[in-house]
């Protein structure tokens, strides 16, 4: 069997007149088979090129006709130009061409109409379809085989937004990502227009509209040896140095960012704040969602309520989900809906936590010591690490952020701090509120207690130490107003304007302080308590 290839330019008249012979062939000759490209004149020359390039050939006009060797494969063999195809078809075939001139111009013609039709087609075919470009990161976890589901479905970005999902991992772990790539595809959703399972960061990020970065830096180095943290910070520098160049090339300039996992969350996004600077600093974010939820969760337990009617629970600094004993967790201003009490109300009717708790011991002591200890637990008993919850959390984040809420209720998000209750110069978990139109606002107004505030400054110092550790020269303490104080002259901490270092000394005398002032308060009550016993004898 004869298999020819003749391509050329649309505007070529004697691409039009050997395209007229090849069709005679075919017809007259029963093994004669053709296939025709056709390029239109803007394209042909880059195409031409790339194509002897490819078969190391010397060809440089319209058009060019080789023969595939379909029996024997390999490289085709080239036959030539217009000319070069009438001799071989006079030699080998006895067939010649008697096109004439004005027959040829109008095909021609012909074949430049067909060609803009097509690419027409093409087009309008492709404008029906505009996925949107997601990328997951260390996609061969768990946590984002979790994720794969409610991404695809439509519930993150909405009802009728297509997706084209992005799986980037090493090539060690590309066998999972093509068997998780098969299982999504037999989701059968409709929304999932394309999945792709790379190690390229260029064809991950291409496009993108939203990448996820999950877990991926080990505290074991190469060697399989427990790295010091100074180590494993640089680690962690490295790798997110590179997404922030790879993100400023090549992912669009709107495109948003989400970091969660364990480790140095919000030592990880700051690092993407300083390196991707194309993007804004807002559209960089650590998700302390999961921690929010967790502290939810057991605030619903206590009063025997779905945990989805806690609201307004807020996590102050660390972001991680094992993270805990960096945060403040705050439920001074926390809502509960639900609640089987004496005082019913509306479904919008709320009570406060703290009220219907009614017991400040078991806040500040049992309900701090369950929630730091609370993914520990949970991994003990699954013997694994959560994954549902922590995608669940992401998937509420990602839906709230790109189709917004509008209900007032307050989240907790990790963003590079502008001096927000004092914080500057670090990503910090603050409160926020999503709006209707899918972006966020960091709540700036709420009353915090003086032990809050306190704590907050510690934590601020313990998250810039990550950053002193490979960035010393970007730590610098700036003023810190009193938190919700909007006074013309306003009250600094003692230790505002001092070095880190000092900083935390101060701090951390000032809690001795106050332990011995307790600690002296009990001695007297007992001793009065003595007295009064010597007395009643």
């Amino acid at each position: 069997m004869a298999k020819f290839v003749i391509a050329g330019s649309s505007s070529c008249p004697y691409f039009a007149k050997t395209e007229l012979l090849a069709d005679q062939l075919a017809i007259n000759l029963p093994h004669f088979e053709i296939h025709k490209i056709v390029k239109p004149q803007e394209q042909w020359l880059t195409w031409l090129q790339d194509v002897c390039d490819k078969n190391k050939w010397a060809h440089g006009k319209s058009p060019i006709i080789w023969r595939e060797l379909v029996d024997r494969g390999g490289k085709g063999l080239l036959i030539g130009g217009f000319n070069d195809f009438m001799e071989y078809a006079q030699c080998y075939y006895g067939v010649s061409s008697s096109v004439m001139t004005d027959l040829m111009l109008k095909m021609k013609a012909e074949n430049e109409k067909t060609t803009k039709e097509k690419l027409k087609e093409e087009e309008d075919l492709r404008n029906l379809s505009k996925p949107i470009h997601v990328c997951i990161t260390n996609a061969s976890s768990q946590t984002a085989y979790n994720l794969i589901a409610s991404v695809a479905s439509g519930e993150v970005f909405g009802k009728g937004v297509e997706i084209s999902l992005r799986l980037f991992d090493t090539r060690e772990n590309l066998k999972r990502l093509h068997g998780v790539e098969m299982e999504a595809v037999d989701l059968a959703y409709p929304l999932l227009r394309k999945i792709v399972s790379t190690p390229d960061i260029e064809v991950a990020f291409k496009d993108a509209t939203a990448v996820v970065f999950l877990d991926e830096v080990s505290f074991q180095n190469e060697k399989g040896q427990t790295d010091s943290r100074s180590s494993w910070l640089e680690r962690n520098a490295k790798l997110f140095q590179v997404y922030g160049v790879a993100l400023n090339s090549y992912a669009l300039p709107e495109v948003k960012v989400i970091v969660s996992g364990k480790g140095p969350i919000n030592f990880n996004t700051h690092v993407l704040v300083d390196t991707a600077t194309n993007l804004s600093k807002q559209n960089i974010v650590a998700a302390s969602r999961l921690q929010e939820r967790r502290m939810r969760a057991i605030i619903a337990r206590r009063l025997k309520i779905n945990s989805v009617g806690v609201k307004d629970a807020i996590v102050w600094g660390d972001c991680a989900y094992d993270g805990a004993e960096r945060t403040h967790a705050d439920v001074s201003i926390a809502r509960c809906h639900g609640y089987d009490g004496a005082v019913w109300g509306p479904e919008w009717f709320s009570r406060s936590a703290v009220e219907m708790i009614h017991d400040d011991k078991w806040l500040s002591d049992e309900f701090v010591s369950e929630l730091k200890s609370h993914h520990e637990d949970m991994n003990g008993i699954l013997n694994h690490e959560t994954s549902t919850s922590s995608a669940s959390a992401l998937s509420s984040l990602m839906r709230d952020w790109f189709q917004g809420t509008g209900n007032g209720e307050i989240y907790s998000l990790g963003v590079e701090s502008e001096g927000w209750y004092g914080v500057k110069g670090c990503v910090f978990s603050l409160p926020v509120k999503f709006d209707s139109a899918g972006s966020y606002q960091v709540v700036w107004d709420i009353a915090i207690s003086e032990e809050a505030k306190r704590k907050i400054a510690e934590l601020e110092i313990q998250l810039k130490k990550d950053i002193m550790e490979v960035f010393p020269e970007q730590v610098q303490i700036e003023e810190q107003k009193v938190f919700g104080d909007n006074s013309e002259t306003p009250v600094l901490h003692e230790s505002a304007t001092k070095p880190l270092a000092d900083k935390l000394e101060i701090i951390e005398e000032e809690n001795e302080n106050s332990n011995e002032g307790e600690t002296k308060e009990e001695a007297g009550d007992e001793s009065t308590e003595k007295i009064n016993t010597d007395e009643e004898i």
